[in-house]
């Protein structure tokens, strides 16, 4: 088999039963699917020669695709899914017409206008009676858990994306989602698919079911930020991962309250090493700035001063002079 039905222009892939002759389309159409999207089994349906076409683009998260076709049958086997895992979500935008979908939990009537998102590693089968006509989305699992606060996607769901009046938050990220694919996929020369902030933040209001409100979760932030204090290495990355959510969510969870992670971070440390200062007055600097997660004595004394107004030493002074007025 060679490359000519399939040209890579940078990120993208376009394929084209057109030029292939017919007893060959259906290897061929089975190979592009495998190869830039998801591998499955295909079955053309009633009697005529098989026609399809796909544009395919891709990041390393993330592959996308707009499929056009002539009725079939596909069936993502068992079979299909060892010699092919994508460790992926699949999100099917039907465009026109309507298809099926069916697998161990039950079966669904896809119509244009409507996406179903599934495990694309669960064996399932899909008909196009009147042809295919469709986009799709596949993220990558890991990724996938991070948007959804650690759920996976045990069983397919289904979201309308429409031109319909339906201003839902989660159909209007549907639709959103559905327009950004269709404007990647139509992109030419080096213009980038991957602006992650767009697609993620929209799969995060479809799929993110975290059942702590903000205000919990927030607080479990703080308790992870104290406990790893001392650690000049804890980044924002590291916080949402203890807390199982992604790094968009911590950012916008630490907006809320008016600040940032990183702000908050400073905060903290900063008031840790206040409270060492004075009651550790024999504790030198270098070893109160390590201990509260300062990668040097010089990026402390220069931080302190910039958040309290003077260095760590007149600190300790100016403390020890109030003490003792006090005490005389």
């Amino acid at each position: 088999m060679t490359d000519s039905t399939s040209s890579v222009v940078h990120d993208f892939k376009s394929f084209s039963t057109e030029n292939i002759p017919h007893h060959e389309r259906l290897e061929y159409w089975e190979a592009h699917n495998a190869d830039a999207l998801i591998g499955l089994d295909i079955r053309p349906l009633h009697t005529r020669t098989l026609t399809a076409q796909q544009r395919n683009r891709e990041s390393p998260t993330i592959r996308l695709a707009k499929v056009r076709g002539s009725s079939q049958l596909i069936e993502r086997s068992p079979e299909m899914i060892r010699k092919h895992p994508t460790e992926a979500v699949a999100l099917f935008f039907c465009t026109h017409g309507d298809s099926f979908y069916s697998d161990e939990h039950g079966s669904h009537i896809l119509q244009a206008g409507q996406m179903l998102a599934c495990n694309a590693d669960t064996t399932f089968i899909r008909g196009f009676g009147v042809g295919v006509s469709e986009m799709v989305m596949t993220v990558h699992m890991e990724e996938f858990l991070q948007i959804s606060g650690g759920k996976p996607l045990d069983k397919a769901e289904k979201f309308t994306f429409g031109n319909a009046p339906d201003h839902r938050p989660k159909s209007a990220a549907a639709r959103r989602i559905a327009q950004w694919i269709d404007q990647a996929l139509s992109a030419t020369g080096q213009e980038s698919a991957d602006t992650s902030d767009t697609y993620l933040d929209l799969l995060e209001i479809l799929f993110h079911t975290r059942g702590d409100d903000a205000a919990q979760v927030f607080e479990q932030a703080q308790y992870f930020m104290n406990l790893y204090l001392d650690d000049p290495g804890f980044r924002r990355t590291d916080l949402a991962g203890l807390l199982h959510v992604s790094e968009r969510q911590v950012a916008r969870l630490f907006a809320a309250h008016q600040t940032s992670f990183s702000q908050e971070l400073v905060t903290r440390r900063i008031r840790a090493a206040e409270q060492l200062l004075l009651a550790e007055p024999q504790t030198t600097v270098s070893d109160i700035a390590r201990r509260c997660g300062f990668g040097s004595t010089a990026h402390f004394s220069r931080t302190f001063r910039e958040t309290v107004g003077h260095s760590p030493t007149e600190a300790r002074d100016v403390h020890q002079v109030t003490r003792t007025a006090h005490s005389a």
